[in-house]
């Protein structure tokens, strides 16, 4: 990760509507961030803003940054429980500074009250309250003006094939790379409506949540991080909001299936939660074992630098994606 100079944060700030001065660092800046994250006050409440290194000689690859602040702001304006980028006083979502390799961008959202959910905290209750949020933005994505993928003069910038593309061409694994293309066949396979896939936040894991208060006793959850948000089908939503159970209690991502029950508790207590707020046809839960897969392989193929270290657990990670145990 870039440090970002001092000079440069405070262009941004200015850009954004504040001063560096007013900034206090609240996280990230490490190696393994992507980005540097500040707070600051408003007339409005407390902000937050967020810097990125990017290359400025590359226009192209501010792309699909710049459509998923659109997506997400707009989200945010229809009263979706999310952190969402708001404008900045010229009217941009996000403010540029820089040159050249040395680009840094920045953007600005609310700050969200509240804390990751904890697993003692993960009841029933948080299960319902977790699928009205996911359901909530299922059902306002399909008002979006674009629903399969976004296309900038004439070249597709986000969708689920750039997504299955990129992770394909990194993968280091012979074998798991020729999974890859299997995935990438079945899911081919499955239809896509407005009512079943769109633009989607693509991450919405317990980790990407701040919970304020007691689910069920006037709590509320509020969904963070749009960075990897891409077109696919809304129960690959479903299943990633599952992935919490499948690595902490129940195995099935990385280790065998050691009990379905709670898999199955949890997906009736998200589901009737996700229903108050849109309706998925029940055909599309019988489609979790293969977005399953799909979220494991993609897993091993990003992690696969540090499973090299861990033979043991690579062994049993790749035993997993090839014999693909049905999970559900």
């Amino acid at each position: 990760m870039k440090t970002i100079p001092d000079t440069i944060l405070k262009t941004l700030a200015a850009l954004c509507g504040t001063q560096r001065e007013e900034l206090t660092f609240l996280g990230g800046g490490r190696e393994d961030s992507d980005g540097t994250v500040y707070t600051y006050a408003h007339a409005s409440g407390e902000r937050v803003l967020k810097t990125l290194p990017v290359n400025l000689d590359d226009p192209a690859s501010l792309l699909p940054i710049r459509e998923r602040l659109k997506f997400f702001h707009f989200l945010g304006e229809q009263g979706v429980r999310i952190v969402y980028p708001l404008a900045l006083p010229g009217g941009e979502l996000l403010a540029l500074a820089g040159s050249g390799q040395e680009g840094f961008l920045a953007y600005t959202m609310p700050r969200a009250k509240g804390k990751t959910p904890e697993p003692p905290q993960w009841s029933p209750a948080f299960a319902r309250l977790h699928g009205q949020v996911v359901g909530q933005t299922h059902r306002i994505t399909q008002n979006y003006p674009t629903w399969q993928c976004s296309v900038v003069d004439g070249q597709p910038v986000l969708g689920w094939e750039q997504e299955w593309q990129g992770f394909y061409d990194i993968c280091a694994d012979p074998e798991v790379k020729d999974y890859w293309l299997t995935l990438r066949e079945r899911l081919s396979a499955l239809p896509q409506t407005r009512q079943s896939f769109g633009f989607t936040h693509n991450d919405p894991h317990v980790q990407n949540l701040l919970l304020d208060g007691e689910p069920g006793a006037g709590g509320t959850l509020t969904l963070l991080d749009f960075d990897v948000a891409n077109y696919h089908w809304f129960i690959n939503d479903v299943m990633i909001a599952m992935q919490h159970l499948l690595f902490a209690r129940t195995g099935g991502m990385e280790r065998p299936l050691q009990d379905a029950t709670p898999l199955r508790e949890w997906l009736a207590d998200f589901m009737d939660g996700y229903e108050t707020q849109n309706h998925l046809d029940p055909w599309w839960l019988g489609q979790l074992n293969l977005f399953i897969a799909y979220r494991r392989t993609l897993l091993f193929t990003v992690m696969h630098d540090w499973l090299q270290t861990q033979p043991d657990t690579h062994k049993q990670w790749k035993e997993m994606i090839l014999t693909e145990p049905a999970i559900l």
